[in-house]
């Protein structure tokens, strides 16, 4: 227990009964000064040099290569699907635009004036051979743009279809073409 009490001595060196350190007060700043430009250098250099190595290392570039593809292909991916959506969207929304009704005795071309300002002056039809082209043309406003709508649509006729009797009217918001079938 006596040892307990007793008083701890530092490991300092003594001259004439003072700590040289005490002494000189701007040598213990200038070696604790020192010391942590040293561990900082140490610090900085293990980090960059772990950096470096981790970056030149071929297996983590691999990995990063392939996420990279992975991430490309998923976008690509991405692109095709929201390209294809809006295709069959197009699609659609033209076989609701204008379609053909066969009867017994005339083929009809539907068409929905709708899109094209209701005027069947911004439907054109010719004719080259057994088939018709018709070509559609209007222009909509919507959230303050207008936007202009066209829309080209052939048809191909069997021989029983006489293309050089064709009708055309308007009912409604409906532009009908009607080709009589020969007898």
């Amino acid at each position: 227990m006596d040892e307990n009490n007793q008083e701890q001595h530092h490991n300092h060196h003594y001259h004439n009964g003072e700590c040289f350190l005490c002494k000189h007060p701007w040598l213990k700043l200038l070696l604790t000064g020192l010391m942590t430009l040293i561990g900082a250098y140490l610090a900085f250099y293990f980090v960059t040099d772990w950096h470096f190595k981790r970056m030149l290392d071929p297996v983590v570039q691999m990995r990063k290569m392939d996420r990279m593809i992975q991430k490309e292909e998923h976008q690509m991916h991405k692109f095709f699907d929201k390209e294809m959506r809006k295709e069959k969207n197009l699609e659609r929304k033209a076989g609701e635009i204008i379609h053909v009704e066969k009867t017994e005795d005339a083929y009809k071309i539907v068409i929905d004036l709708k899109p094209f300002n209701n005027d069947e002056k911004n439907v054109t039809v010719t004719r080259e051979g057994d088939s018709l082209t018709v070509n559609m043309a209007g222009e909509i406003k919507k959230q303050k743009k207008e936007l202009t709508v066209s829309l080209t649509q052939k048809f191909i006729f069997p021989d029983d279809a006489d293309l050089d009797d064709i009708s055309k009217f308007k009912d409604g918001n409906k532009y009908f073409i009607v080709v009589p079938i020969r007898d």
